[in-house]
């Protein structure tokens, strides 16, 4: 005996679709989050050069007095850095962003036992389920910015990466 489809030709496309952009902002909330990682080390590098004692004092000794206005830049500059980096929440920032790949990338992995399991009887509730944790997390997703073109290279990848599977 075949076992019968449950899911209707429709449904299946829904949760190809469905896998497949999980997957896409999984590896790009995972980006965002290596992005904002480097940039708080930039910053909190920068300013600890900038307020280093160490650049202040030989700035102090080696500069004409006609520079002597550089130190208070330094200072000014180690400063505004520090407030930049206060504002911008790079650590916080990081955390929601691995959180939200982490989500995605568990939204990716039970479509992908879907796709694998369409011949179950519970296979439109378990659709519908998966639909429903795709929304609320499309929700807490819409706070955070959308990078065009960084989501683009990360659809490309996904959907490269499906078409060597489906191949091979």
């Amino acid at each position: 005996m075949v076992a019968e489809l449950q899911l209707s030709a429709l449904q299946q496309k829904d949760v190809w679709e469905g896998w497949i952009g999980a997957e896409v902002r999984a590896n790009y909330f995972a980006d965002l989050s290596g992005r904002s990682q480097t940039e708080q080390k930039v910053l909190t590098w920068l300013t600890l050069l900038f307020s280093s004692g160490a650049v202040t004092a030989l700035l102090a000794t080696s500069l004409p007095p006609e520079y002597q206005w550089m130190r208070l830049a330094f200072a000014l500059l180690a400063a505004a850095i520090s407030v930049f980096s206060l504002v911008q929440q790079n650590q916080k920032r990081s955390t929601d962003y691995a959180d939200l790949h982490f989500r995605w990338n568990r939204l990716a992995d039970q479509y992908k036992a879907l796709w694998g399991d369409m011949y179950s009887p519970d296979a439109p509730n378990t659709l519908h389920e998966l639909e429903e944790k795709e929304a609320d997390l499309s929700k807490s997703s819409t706070s955070f910015p959308n990078n065009k073109r960084s989501m683009d290279k990360w659809q490309d990848y996904v959907q490269q990466q499906h078409r060597l599977t489906s191949v091979a």
